[in-house]
């Protein structure tokens, strides 16, 4: 298995990038933090990445927000799809194995 990895990237001038490859598992800990006052926040912990999903303003979501969740949310229903299919071609051994 390839565990979850961050690097932080230099040149001269300083930081240029941090790449974060998070390797989802049954240990990871993903959940969602609503609230009454202010926007939702999508919280992934994995090892020792944790990622933190928001808007960009604390006063509220804007219609550019929703677009931009609506975005997240396709990628990852086509990333749950995909795996479906994968585990579907497996057989059932896999599908008892991922449930």
């Amino acid at each position: 298995m390839t565990p979850t990895s961050a690097h932080i990237r230099f040149d001269p001038d300083g930081m240029t990038g941090v790449d974060t490859a998070l390797r989802l598992s049954g240990a990871t800990h993903i959940q969602c933090y609503t609230y009454d006052d202010h926007p939702p926040i999508l919280v992934i912990n994995d090892r020792h990445i944790q990622v933190s999903v928001t808007v960009p303003g604390a006063d509220g979501a804007t219609a550019e927000d929703l677009e931009t969740a609506q975005r997240l949310a396709d990628a990852a229903t086509r990333y749950l799809t995909d795996l479906e299919r994968r585990i579907a071609a497996q057989g059932p051994a896999a599908e008892g194995a991922a449930a």
